[in-house]
């Protein structure tokens, strides 16, 4: 059976003969994808998407839905669907009405839509400025909403096969908001909601639908009044039928999908985990083709049975997380606490460990691997982040453990020297959030690592249903966006060699700045000297040349920042400027040097960083420049660089840099680094550099693109999207081009005028 790196063979053994946790390998051919269900329903959701905002209402609708729009927001950020969530909050935003209430996909204000909608607003609040005053709107309208201040609940009465208890549902965001937004009077007003539901005639009917009967009984889970709950969880669990599969309304034998999954999640959270995972098997094997579920299913079924229903797909999504995070807690006793240093997983995580690194490992159980860290490296610093709070407590002394998932790990950006993850992934339904979240929290020039079974090799062990192992060209290809130098190798483990080709170890060093050794390989080859002087001599000039050039006269003196190979400034010093080139790469000054030499031209060059303080004084140049330099830099660092540079400028700054606008460069970049070809290291291309020039004092005169044909060679000649732009390129005039802001690099000028003075 195959497990996470919590489980050594011996464990597998036991659970497979003590357990029986799962009757067979999962037969994958009579399914249309590889993917998991989860997986598949995360797929449903993004495809439900409406273009105008939020999730449609169903398969067939037009119209979106703001309730399930909103319950979704935390779904989704705990799948790592961070810019869905962040358009899905955006739209929400911007159709409160002025009351602060919600609509129904009719239009009409509801105070039960109006409190999913504040669920997500609440945990979206990070997401999009203005959300909490969003929530504290939504949350006054639902208590103006009340009678008594909440002593006779909601004003609204439902009409028809609705109970009002449903409203119950509306009281655990408005709680939290309490919380969130320092307003006890919120907690106030749901705790007499609480009380005056719980004795509503309609509370838990057992005739009712069990959709209705799930948001209740969550509602109360919410509340921590689970002892209302337990004894109506019970009943259900001994109704429900040998295949997982639970009546929708008493008396009839047709399903409801949203109830059974609503009540599968009740039953993780109260530990009746048996019940809940015969209903997540049954909804798994009833999933449509596209991802999406039924409303209902089973003769006479009368709960859009025609139709896929976005909100048992939310329902579905957090009951899974709910199912994983089970089946590790109840196998907490039989999980190891060692590995053999031997291991070949340890060993390929060793030999990227230096003896004082930070180590993280997501997915650690008790953390056996990062145990054998520590022996190899007792200097080291390791945190450890899993799903499981049973396991993260029985972390050993001076092992920070975090709780958290692959997708969503609570630590900040660039903090580790080396992360890694052994046989988790395999267990996400979002390997791209995860594999860029591993990537996000490791710092540029550190290492990743993931060890997985090799896809080739499915069907050897029995895996649980929700277990899939990653294809290795699109783990290659994801971890490729974030990382140079990705190479996969087979690695041994529990005594079998490498050989046997069933566990692999993927590698990636997190992208950084290139160092000057790092830009001389890449821009000078033995062949670039000849290259650049015969294109110099015979006047072979880049686009973004002639701006320097257009910009600067005959003698005056020109400094480049940054300079590299110095073609741009050959060619200015070449038509009379005085030029200066600074870099930190010696080689690079001298190959500047060889280059001018052959051309008969003079050229001053200077070795020094272009982070710190350079060594001319205040308005030395007449222009000082970049091209291809700020990009590789922080926020900070830029804004601190483009200070030194006006300070030495009597005259203008400018500075060339990769336009983020540009359509085809971004995707060719993209492509590149999937493709493991890119070869400039971190690189953040920009939109404007208007407010760090303003920032520092430099008045912009002017900003715009160049580069628009240069752009697509970025793209493979047989790309499409190459093709399509070059053909309208070609169709427009050069003013059209231009008003379009598509060139690869993005030029910004500024001047420097002292107080009084005209630019």
């Amino acid at each position: 059976m195959a497990f996470h790196s919590r489980f050594s063979t011996s464990s597998r053994k036991i659970m497979n003969r003590g357990h029986h946790l799962f009757r067979s390998i999962i037969d994958l051919s009579k399914r249309t994808s590889y993917a998991s269900s989860p997986s598949r329903t995360l797929s449903w959701i993004r495809a439900n998407e409406i273009p105008t905002g939020g999730i449609r209402v169903h398969s067939d609708s037009s119209r979106a839905y703001p309730d399930v729009s909103g319950y979704l927001v935390p779904t989704l950020l705990k799948y790592g669907e961070m810019e869905l969530a962040r358009r899905l909050t955006q739209w929400l935003l911007c159709i409160q009405r002025a009351d602060g209430s919600y609509t129904s996909p009719d239009g009409a204000p509801h105070i039960f839509d109006t409190g999913q909608v504040l669920h997500g607003l609440l945990a979206g609040a990070d997401l999009v400025p203005g959300t909490l005053d969003a929530a504290r709107r939504a949350a006054d309208y639902l208590c103006t909403e009340m009678t008594g201040g909440g002593a006779g609940g909601f004003g609204y009465r439902y009409s028809g096969k609705i109970p009002e208890t449903v409203h119950l549902y509306v009281l655990p965001p408005l709680k939290r908001a309490a919380e969130v937004l320092e307003e006890p009077s919120y907690r106030e007003a749901a705790l007499n909601c609480l009380q005056y539901y719980s004795k509503h005639k309609g509370f838990l009917n057992a005739d009712h639908l069990t959709h209705f009967l799930g948001y209740q009984l969550e509602a109360l889970i919410d509340l921590d009044v689970i002892d209302l709950a337990m004894p109506f969880l019970e009943t259900l669990g001994e109704e429900q039928s040998a295949d997982g599969s639970l009546r929708g309304v008493k008396g009839q034998n047709w399903i409801c999908s949203p109830g059974l999954a609503q009540i599968a999640l009740c039953w993780y959270r109260v530990g009746q985990w048996k019940n809940a995972d015969k209903a997540l098997n049954w909804l798994d094997s009833h999933q449509m083709a596209s991802g999406g579920f039924k409303g209902s299913y089973g003769s006479q079924a009368s709960y859009f049975p025609e139709v896929e229903i976005a909100w048992t797909a939310k329902f579905y999504l957090d009951a899974h997380l709910l199912r994983v995070e089970s089946f590790f807690e109840r196998n907490v006793s039989i999980l190891p606490t060692s590995v053999s240093e031997d291991d070949g997983r340890v060993q390929a995580i060793t030999s990227a460990v230096r003896p004082k690194d930070s180590v993280l490992e997501v997915g650690c159980g008790k953390a056996r691997f990062l145990r054998a860290v520590r022996g190899a490296y007792p200097g080291t610093q390791c945190t450890g982040v899993d799903i499981s709070s049973a396991l993260l407590a029985q972390m050993p002394e001076g092992i920070r453990a975090l709780r958290g998932s692959l997708e969503s790990i609570p630590l900040s950006d660039d903090g580790f020297d080396v992360v890694f993850s052994v046989e988790a992934v395999e267990h996400s339904a979002n390997l791209e959030a995860a594999v860029s979240e591993l990537i996000r929290v490791t710092r540029p020039g550190g290492w990743v690592l993931i060890i997985e079974k090799h896809r080739t090799e499915w069907g050897r062990l029995n895996c649980p249903p929700w277990e899939r192992w990653p294809e290795a060209s699109q783990l290659q290809r994801l971890l490729n966006r974030g990382c140079d130098n990705v190479t996969a190798e087979p690695v041994g483990y529990e005594g079998k060699p490498a050989s046997d080709g069933f566990m692999f170890v993927w590698r990636g060093q997190k992208r950084s700045r290139l160092s000057g050794r790092e830009w001389n390989e890449t821009l000078i080859s033995p062949s670039s000297h000849r290259i650049i002087v015969n294109r110099v001599r015979n006047n072979h000039l880049s686009e973004w040349g002639q701006v320097i050039l257009m910009a600067t006269s005959p003698n005056e003196r020109v400094l480049e920042v940054g300079s590299g190979t110095g073609e741009i400034s050959l060619h200015v010093a070449q038509a009379g400027r005085r030029v200066t080139t600074l870099d930190l790469s010696r080689e690079s000054l001298e190959f500047i040097q060889k280059c001018a030499e052959e051309l008969s031209i003079t050229i001053e060059s200077v070795t020094a960083d272009a982070t710190k303080s350079f060594p001319f004084a205040e308005d030395e140049f007449d222009c000082v420049w970049s091209s291809g330099l700020l990009e590789h830099f922080s926020p900070d660092e830029r804004l601190n660089m483009l200070r030194e540079q006006a300070r030495i400028a009597r005259r203008q700054v400018i500075t060339i840099i990769p336009n983020a606008a540009c359509v085809a460069y971004r995707v060719g970049k993209r492509y590149q680094e999937e493709q493991g070809t890119w070869d400039y290291g971190l690189e953040t291309p920009i939109l404007s550099m208007k407010k760090e020039f303003e920032a520092i004092g430099l008045h912009v005169t002017s900003e715009y693109s160049v580069g628009e044909r240069h752009a697509l060679t970025f793209l493979p000649l047989t790309h499409p999207l190459r093709s399509a732009l070059s053909d309208w390129m070609e169709g427009i005039s050069s003013k059209e081009l231009q008003e379009c802001d598509q060139g690869y690099l993005l030029v910004t000028m500024g001047c420097k005028a002292k107080k009084g003075q005209e630019c």
